[in-house]
């Protein structure tokens, strides 16, 4: 009996410091195209107007900058100064939207949500920018 209690404990406990973790990001929520289900999605936004938005269903970044001129490439980024080399694939249909992906998908999701400082490398053809985001 006492360890299905200290099981008990633990699970609200973890349930607790999620949702910590969770309200450091901003949240967006939509329907599904059936519209019996509300997905939730958490973003953050910087100073230039770029987004940045965590997608746990698919367990992926969305890079998302307002101009639709320059295709980009995102090969690194850094979760509080430790460097995750990263692929990334442009939307067809959204050319602003840009999706990152990880090889340790679990592992990386976490580091995200707990993280306080996320810095993306951006190359545009030649150029190379980083885009910074502060998460309190």
């Amino acid at each position: 009996m006492m360890p299905l209690y200290r099981l008990f404990i633990v699970a609200i406990l973890w349930v607790f410091t999620s949702q910590i973790a969770f309200a450091k990001w901003d949240e967006e929520r939509d329907v599904t195209t059936n519209g019996k289900d509300e997905l939730v999605y958490y973003y953050k936004t910087n100073d230039l107007g770029q987004k940045l938005v965590l997608d746990k269903y698919v367990k992926r970044l969305i890079f998302i900058q307002p101009d639709r001129l320059y295709k980009r490439t995102i090969r690194l980024i850094k979760i509080d100064g430790y460097s995750i080399e990263v692929m990334s694939d442009p939307f067809s249909r959204f050319p602003e939207q840009t999706a990152i992906t990880f090889e340790n998908k679990d592992e990386v999701l976490k580091k995200l949500f707990l993280s306080k400082k996320i810095e993306v490398f951006v190359r545009y053809n030649r150029d190379e920018a980083v885009s910074v985001f502060q998460i309190k």
